[in-house]
This record gives structure tokens, C-alpha cells and sequence, in this order.
């Protein structure tokens, strides 16, 4: 039996509406990109959302419209895509990594506090495998230290904080729509935000500086109109494509379903592992409703590759590990505190399959792979 990590959800509603975007020749952003928008702004709760071409375009126009360059500090997790590291190197500023929780896998107030810097303008909770990080505590200390509050909500559209939507909080937040999320896109990002002014300037910065958007061009009923545009900054070519646009409607009216399913999975998994011995569950904090993008339980360091091996040996896709910034080439240099639960969690973690789809044979194959390989010798 081969079971893959994740399968994106699809069907012939999303042929349909790429045929007929395909048909109506307009491919570049458009109609469908625009609906897309106001579907998840809706859904999330936030004034304006800004589609464009993937999260980390999406979180590097972030840190431009909040002025972050040379000279200023980020703090960010270790424990994340190296995205989150390398957007802040983008614009110019410094990457400074914070611990994380060993439950929640993510970045607390504390473990921020720790690493602040004079230099610090900016904080960039990751929200990792769709399980909310505490808000309120981040938000407060920002409010404190007078800082921005910048969420990668890369895994954690439909995931809940405090009964809100992720993206619903009022800061900005970045989302992904690659394959492995709830809701893809093929590739695609998402900014949010309630600031008018700053989703303005977005959407200027994502389409090369124009003042004028391809949308309002197509309507322009004279010469002048056309005429009229201007670039006063220097942007980048960061559109959704009307493609892309088209799957993302149909993928947010699926979202509800997709969070059910996952939820019913992920709750068949803790079940089954609450009292499995060597075998730790990830614990969703009281406050937290994750969206379950990825499930990840914990081994211990010394049988968590062999653990990982047998389950690959009988065709179950997993991924004994994520990321660590700070160990990786490119971030050895940049400031950090204390990495001690980074680095534990990054021995012990495997992430195991989990997609809509799964039946139940699949994801008893996988209980009963993960209790053969971590149930110690007689």
C-alpha cells in the first residue's frame, strides 16, 4: 500500500473554470484573480487581500511597505521554511532567530523578547503546520516595543485563533497556495490587511510600479487614460495569473469540507497515539484551532530515522524532519538565541501523511507502521 504525504483536492469544477478563462484568452491577472481576493478576504475577515505570485513574494512585499531595509532587525523562528529567512535578507535587513515551543512548534513572546535587539523593527510569527501561535502575547509585546507584527500564514489558511481566522487579527499576513496547503493554487500567494493605503501601494509594487493597473488599462475608454501611466518606484513582476485566480475560487469554496476532513484525521491520529509509548501527538493549545496542514508527532532522536526509514520502506511518504535556518549555509552568521528545543525538534519530528482523501485503510497502514517501528524489542 503506498500512502503520499498530501494530495491536493481537486475536480472537474476547477476544469470547468479553467477552460473558460483559457477560452475567454485572458490568462494574466484578471476577473478571477479579483474574486479570488474578496473570497479570502471574506473569508478571513480583513479589508483587502492582495493575490500575487507565492508567500514569499507575498511576505517580501511585506517588509517593503513597512519601510524594513538595512540596518533594521526581523525576528523570526529557526524553525520554518527557509523563505521566512531569506525574505528578510531580500529587502536588506537581518534575520534574528527566536525558539520555539516544542508543543505548538512555534515562536512565543518570550523566546522573542529574548533576542530583541535596539535594531528590532519587525516580528514574523510563523504560524507552523497550520497551528496558530499565540497572538495576543506576540501582539502585546510588539505594542510594547513599539514593533510591526508581520505573519507568514503560509500553512494556516482556515486555521483559527481565538474562534478568528488567521489573517482576521489585524496584522499583516501572508498566505500560501502551493500544493501541499489546503487550498492551492499551483503556486500563488495571498497578502491581507485592513490598511487601505498599504494594500494600494501592494498592488502598485507587484505589477512592476505601474500606476495603472493591466485591469484598468483593458477598460480605458481613451488615449489619454492610457497615456497616463507613471512608475514612481521601482516594483517586480509578482501577478497572479487570471489560471491561477480561477483554481483559487473553487479551491475556497472546498475549504470548509477540507478543514472537516482534516480535522476528523487528525483526531483519529492523537487517538491513536495519546497513549502510544515513544510516540508524542502534536497538542493544539486551548486558544488554537489548526487547520492540520501537516501532522507531526514526536520520536525519540535515537529511533526517529529508523522509525522514518520503515515507514518509507512500506510506502508511506513522510519527512523526518523540517528546517532549521540557523544550521543552514546561507544563515549560519545571522544572531540567534537559545536554539535548544529548535535543534531537539528538529532529531525527533516526523511528519506523516495526512490529505483529505486518506482512507482509513491508508491511515491505519500508517498507526500501524509507526507503533511496529517505535514499540521497543521484546
Amino acid at each position: 500500500m503506498n500512502v503520499p504525504l498530501t494530495r491536493p483536492v481537486t475536480g472537474h469544477e476547477e476544469i470547468d473554470l479553467l477552460r473558460e478563462v483559457v477560452e475567454s484568452g485572458w490568462l494574466t491577472q484578471g476577473n478571477r484573480v479579483t474574486e479570488f481576493e474578496k473570497r479570502v478576504a471574506g473569508y478571513v475577515g480583513a479589508r483587502h487581500a492582495v493575490a500575487n505570485a507565492n508567500c514569499t513574494t507575498s511576505l517580501h512585499i511585506a517588509l517593503l511597505l513597512h519601510g524594513i531595509g538595512a540596518g533594521d532587525d526581523v525576528v523570526i523562528p529557526s524553525y520554518t521554511w527557509i523563505a521566512t529567512a531569506n525574505v528578510v535578507r531580500m529587502v536588506g535587513a537581518t534575520p534574528v532567530f527566536a525558539d520555539i515551543d516544542p508543543d505548538s512548534f512555534n515562536v512565543t513572546a518570550e523566546s522573542m523578547d529574548a533576542v530583541l535587539t535596539p535594531r528590532t523593527k519587525a516580528l514574523m510569527p510563523v504560524h507552523q503546520f497550520g497551528m496558530p501561535a499565540d497572538l495576543d502575547s506576540i501582539g502585546e509585546l510588539a505594542r510594547r516595543r513599539g514593533l510591526l507584527v508581520i505573519e507568514d500564514a503560509a500553512c494556516a489558511v482556515g486555521s483559527r485563533y481565538k474562534g478568528i481566522p488567521v489573517g482576521g487579527h489585524g496584522n499583516m499576513a501572508c498566505f500560501s497556495f502551493h500544493p501541499r496547503k489546503l487550498v492551492t493554487t499551483g503556486e500563488g500567494g495571498m497578502l491581507v490587511t485592513n490598511d487601505d493605503r498599504l494594500a494600494a501601494r501592494a498592488r502598485v509594487l507587484i505589477n512592476h510600479g505601474a500606476s495603472i493597473s493591466d485591469t484598468a488599462k483593458h477598460a480605458a475608454g481613451s488615449v489619454e487614460a492610457l497615456l497616463g501611466e507613471e512608475f514612481h518606484e521601482v516594483g517586480y513582476n509578482y501577478r497572479m495569473t487570471n489560471l491561477q485566480g480561477a483554481m483559487g475560487v473553487v479551491q475556497m469554496s472546498r475549504l470548509d469540507e477540507i478543514l472537516a476532513r482534516r480535522g476528523v484525521l487528525a483526531a483519529r491520529y492523537t487517538e491513536a497515539f495519546a497513549s502510544m509509548p515513544g510516540v508524542i501527538p502534536p497538542r493544539a493549545p486551548s486558544w488554537a484551532v489548526p487547520n492540520w496542514q501537516s501532522y507531526a508527532i514526536r520520536v525519540s532522536a535515537a529511533s526517529r530515522n529508523a522509525i522514518a526509514q520503515r515507514l518509507l520502506d512500506a510506502g508511506i511518504a513522510c519527512r523526518p524532519a523540517y528546517m532549521a535556518c540557523h544550521l543552514q549555509p546561507a544563515h549560519r552568521s545571522a544572531p540567534r538565541g537559545s536554539m535548544a528545543h529548535t535543534e531537539n525538534t528538529l532529531a525527533t519530528v516526523i511528519i506523516l501523511p495526512l490529505f483529505s482523501q486518506m482512507t482509513d485503510a491508508q491511515q491505519e497502514h500508517v498507526i500501524e507502521q509507526v507503533r511496529a517501528a517505535a514499540t521497543p524489542s521484546p
